[in-house]
This record gives C-alpha cells, sequence and structure tokens, in this order.
C-alpha cells in the first residue's frame, strides 16, 4: 500500500519541532524537544510494529485511522516501571502532542484530516485538571538532584544560572505563590550567618499577612551566593527585587514560566517521563503542599505556610491525597463558616 506522504515519521515531526521553535506562543526550546521526542519514539515503535504481544505489521503514519490511535492510547503507552499503570494524565498527554504534530501535517497539506482529533469523545483520554497537576515522585526527585549539582563555571551567562539556582531552592522548598516569588525583596532574606536558621519573610497574596518560613541550610548558600553575584553585576546590584531579571526589574510571569518550565522539561527528558500538560510554579507548588500532608503535616500548618485563607484553599488538591489526609480536608471544608486560619507569632517549620 503507498502511503498518502513520502515524508517519514521523523521527519513529520521534526518539521513540527521547527515550526514550533519559532512560534510566537510558547516556542519550544532544542533542550524542550527531547521531552517531545520521547513521546514521539513511543508511537513510532508502536507505528513500527511493536504492538500487542509480538510483532506486526508497520503502519506508515499518514495512514493511520482513529481506532488504530484509540489502540495506542489504550494499550501502547508503557510505564517505565514494571506493573506499574500508565495513568489517565500520562495519555492525555500523548494524545496531545499527537494531535499537534498531525495538526500542523493538516495545515502544511500533507494530510487531508487529522485522524487524532477524529478520535471519539468517549475515547480520548480525560482533560486535566491543571489546577490541581502534580509532578511523579521520580521527577520530584530528580529535580532536587538538579538542584545539587554543579554549575558549570564556565557556562554562559553565569550569573543567571546562580539566580536561576536560587529561585528554584526558594520555589521548591517553600511553594511560594508565582507572585510571592517574583515579588521578594533582598530584605525578606534574613541571614543569620549561620548561627541560627536563615528565613524569608513573605508578604504577598496571603491572608496571614508577612509570614516567615524557615529555610534549609543549602537553600541560605544558594541565596548567599547569589547576592555576591548580584552586588557584582551593574544589572542586577541596585535592584531591590531579590531575583531580579537581566535588567534588575522585576522578572515577568512570562519569564518566571519560560524558566520553571525549562528545568521541569529537564527533569522529566532525564527520567524519561512525558512532561505534565501545565508545567510552571503552580505544579511545584501543589507538589509541595501534597507531599506535606501525605507526610502528615498538620492541614493548618499547611495553609499557613500556602498562605492560604483555610483548608478550602486546598481542596483541589485532594485526589492526591490518601484516605486519612483526604477524610480531613473534606471535613474541614464543610465548615459554613469562612473564617482564616490563625497564624502562629514563630517563623513556620520547614518541610
Amino acid at each position: 500500500m503507498t502511503s498518502i506522504s513520502n515524508l517519514s515519521a521523523d521527519e513529520i515531526f521534526e518539521q513540527w519541532l521547527r515550526h514550533c521553535a519559532v512560534s510566537d506562543r510558547r516556542p519550544i526550546s532544542e533542550e524542550d524537544a527531547d521531552a517531545y521526542r520521547y513521546i514521539w519514539s513511543t508511537w513510532k515503535r508502536f507505528l513500527d510494529g511493536e504492538r500487542g504481544q509480538g510483532s506486526e505489521p508497520p503502519v506508515h503514519w499518514a495512514d493511520v485511522t482513529p481506532p488504530f490511535v484509540v489502540t495506542f492510547i489504550q494499550s501502547g503507552i508503557r510505564s517505565r516501571k514494571t506493573g506499574e499503570v500508565v495513568s489517565a494524565i500520562t495519555k492525555r498527554r500523548y494524545w496531545r502532542v499527537l494531535v499537534r504534530v498531525y495538526d500542523h501535517a493538516v495545515d502544511k497539506g500533507v494530510i487531508p484530516e487529522n485522524p487524532v482529533s477524529s478520535v471519539a469523545d468517549r475515547d480520548k483520554p480525560p482533560i486535566e485538571n491543571p489546577l490541581g497537576a502534580i509532578l511523579s515522585p521520580r521527577v520530584w526527585d530528580r529535580c532536587i538532584q538538579m538542584l545539587d549539582e554543579p554549575i558549570d563555571p564556565e557556562i554562559a551567562q553565569r550569573e543567571i544560572a546562580v539566580r536561576n539556582r536560587a529561585l528554584l531552592r526558594v520555589l521548591f522548598e517553600l511553594g511560594l505563590t508565582p507572585a510571592e516569588l517574583r515579588g521578594l525583596l533582598v530584605q525578606a532574606f534574613v541571614d543569620k550567618s549561620g548561627q541560627q536558621d536563615a528565613s524569608i519573610k513573605v508578604d504577598g497574596e496571603s491572608y496571614t499577612r508577612v509570614r516567615e518560613l524557615l529555610i534549609s541550610e543549602h537553600t541560605r548558600q544558594g541565596i548567599v551566593e547569589w547576592l555576591r553575584v548580584k552586588a557584582s553585576s551593574p544589572a542586577h546590584a541596585a535592584s531591590e527585587i531579590l531575583f531580579s531579571g537581566k535588567t534588575g526589574k522585576v522578572l515577568t510571569d512570562e519569564q518566571l514560566l519560560n524558566l520553571v518550565r525549562a528545568f521541569l522539561l529537564k527533569a522529566c527528558a532525564s527520567v524519561g517521563e512525558a512532561p505534565p500538560l501545565r508545567l510552571g510554579p503552580q505544579i511545584v507548588r501543589n507538589t509541595l503542599l501534597v507531599r506535606l500532608l501525605r507526610e502528615g503535616v498538620h492541614q493548618d500548618e499547611v495553609v499557613l505556610r500556602a498562605g492560604l485563607k483555610n483548608a478550602k484553599g486546598l481542596l483541589h488538591l485532594r485526589e492526591h491525597l490518601p484516605e486519612g489526609p483526604r477524610l480531613k480536608l473534606a471535613g474541614a471544608t464543610k465548615r459554613k463558616d469562612d473564617e482564616p486560619v490563625e497564624p502562629e507569632v514563630r517563623p513556620l517549620l520547614r518541610a
């Protein structure tokens, strides 16, 4: 059978990547592309005949049908952990990448219609709830490992790399909101020179007003290193913003999103996991809050750490909790009043 396209699966995918690299809407960098290549390589193996228990006849990428796509989504994606069930979220991520590549092929006139989009609604993976999305344990652990890796002294724009690592340490340790993280001032960092625990005072979108959060020694050292670099940089030295942008001004939402997104994509690619649909500071914050609740940190303590009014602000994370914490959260959110949790005077314990 002759295919309707002479382009190979690799050729159409790389063509799509090049198109996305110059796109005005969230361009895909070469570093980010690794995560997408992993998903496409899984699809390619399925096309090449690695289906079911044995080898089957190959199918050209341009000749697939909606039922073929459904079979791939239902049985062609394998977890890297033996015996682990592939989640609906992971299936949705794979499906979305296929939709985008085949949409590109349609736009370029390579194929007449998108067989992935033509899948019946009942067979499409359910839409991921971005508000409650979290990172997998393997990706989270890899992120922490990456933050502990030394920065190459010969790297281009080393000062930005030092800033980014300090910023990411604060994000992963404290789970601040994007606005809080971007708005931190230099004076928010309270350093006792190692004699006592250092902390960060957060004055942001918080019902608890200013809250003081203890930080680890690793994070303290990362901030101290960045402040030394910052003081010697003309663009940053005069800025009162702790994690200032290249011009000394506050990082924009887009700059922060791209910074965190690139880091998370690298972590996902290094452990061979498909990236979540929504990558940014919010998914890191969500993951930290879920980890605290799973580890038995009191619900009110988590509310205060997060700068929330009360436990209702955690409700979107309930699906990730085991029965005990989930029932406690459900009970707290059934209260008819909407009173805030009262903050304590002491600095809040770090995770």
